[in-house]
């Protein structure tokens, strides 16, 4: 099995390679598109959760390859408009260009509009936002040229295991550390990090606004809906604000960002073949710290004789070892491995 860690900057490769990273995801988005598309990303994420210049990606993708693992460029939006496509295209063309091994896609209409050529050789990678919850879904995204597919994490283990074995010359990918949620990503509507003042969606809407998370750095980190908030209301008519700003989440309970490596055993088993350690806003002690982990939890099953319970007990006192935490089925990615 591969594991794949979270790039922000070319200077992480190397130590994560070391921690035990086989492969990269990270993002690109040039100054060109945020100065045209102000109010959309193209890959979900802030600016700074992305490289922003082609030479860095050009570094990073030579840094990977000088270390034999691959990197994979997430454009991954739920839905790209029109105006979007010719431009996303030109990114994608670029970073292949520079050696990238693949491209995440999430939007079909992009993956259909990027010419066929561009991606031959490559790897083309179905995001989790695709939404792949069954079989029908995989083949649906395998006609269109998918070769590895990302299950969705609210997918339980005996549905994953469902959609593995129904077609083994497929990859399939999971996601295993960090960034939990209990909902579906490619149902989500929330904006995931952008971040700064409520301001107007588009150009020539009225009173149309949405709220931006404002992360409070004293309650350590926190990402996607989990971010705390600084909410305010803001009249529609006028788009004025009013009233005082209070403080607002999601989530009642504290979270330890999720893992899922007990169930590792499961997944190789079935034939997964990569494991996604979350998340790019995470610091880099943080990715190195968690792909470390997923490394030690995947070495034990070079013991061909351990078994699922000694396994399992082994990640668990890992775990503890590691993060200082014992874990908790709230926090874990798939807790039917503990009914199974």
């Amino acid at each position: 099995m591969k594991i794949k860690s979270p790039l922000t900057d070319k200077k992480e490769v190397k130590p994560l390679a070391e921690a035990g990273a086989n492969e990269f995801f990270c993002g690109i988005e040039p100054t060109a598109w945020r100065k045209r598309f102000s109010d959309f990303s193209i890959s979900q994420r802030a600016t700074h959760a992305n490289f922003t210049k082609f030479s860095d990606l050009e570094k990073a993708v030579s840094a990977a390859h000088k270390l034999k693992t691959k990197i994979h460029v997430a454009v991954n939006a739920f839905f790209y408009m029109e105006q979007h496509y010719e431009c996303a295209v030109r990114i994608i063309k670029e970073a292949l260009a520079l050696g990238v091994d693949g491209i995440i896609f999430a939007d079909f209409g992009l993956l259909v509009n990027t010419p066929r050529a561009l991606l031959k050789d490559k790897d083309v990678v179905i995001g989790t936002d695709a939404v792949i919850f069954n079989r029908e879904s995989a083949k649906f995204y395998k006609r269109l040229g998918a070769t590895r597919l990302v299950i969705p994490r609210a997918v339980t283990i005996k549905e994953i295991e469902s959609i593995v074995r129904k077609d083994a010359a497929m990859e399939y990918e999971v996601f295993i550390i960090h960034d939990l949620c209990f909902f579906v990503d490619g149902f989500c509507t929330y904006c995931k990090e952008m971040s700064g003042k409520p301001r107007k969606e588009g150009r020539g809407r009225k009173n149309v606004y949405f709220f931006s998370s404002s992360r409070q750095p004293k309650r350590g980190f926190n990402g996607g809906c989990r971010t705390h908030f600084k909410r305010r209301k803001i009249l529609q008519a006028s788009g004025r604000a009013t009233g005082k700003t209070e403080d607002f989440t999601f989530w009642t309970k504290k979270h330890i960002q999720g893992c899922g490596a007990c169930a590792i055993y499961d997944l190789k088993k079935m034939g997964v073949s990569s494991l996604k350690v979350l998340d790019r806003n995470l610091p880099t002690r943080g990715k190195i710290q968690a792909t470390e982990f997923i490394r030690k939890s995947l070495d034990f099953l070079e013991n061909k004789n351990i078994s699922r319970t000694e396994y399992i007990e082994k990640c668990k006192n890992l775990f503890k070892k590691t993060f200082n935490k014992k874990c908790n089925l709230y926090d874990c990615y798939y807790p039917s491995v503990f009914i199974h």
